[in-house]
């Protein structure tokens, strides 16, 4: 991981995902992965990139904050529509 430089290829640079209740990582493999990989291979890399200041730079630019809010809400809405899957109709 490195906190001073973005790379696509760099797996701290990524989202990831952390269940609270259990205090664990989601995996890879797992349906909420699977959709924040899918939602990340979407992103433009200058969305990429101000998710990392964010993130790992704590930047606090307008833009940088606009940018990765984005890409942050695009994650909570893909959750929660997996989340309304499971439930069922």
């Amino acid at each position: 991981m490195s906190i001073h430089k973005f790379g696509d290829d760099c797996p701290g640079c990524r989202p990831a995902l952390f269940d609270a209740q259990t205090q664990r990582r989601f995996g890879p493999d797992t349906p909420e992965m699977k959709a924040v990989d899918a939602l990340w291979a979407e992103t433009t890399k200058q969305e990429r990139e101000a998710f990392h200041r964010v993130t790992c730079q704590n930047s606090r630019t307008p833009g940088d904050l606009r940018l990765a809010g984005g890409v942050v809400s695009q994650i909570k809405n893909a959750i929660l529509e997996l989340k309304k899957q499971a439930r069922g109709p």
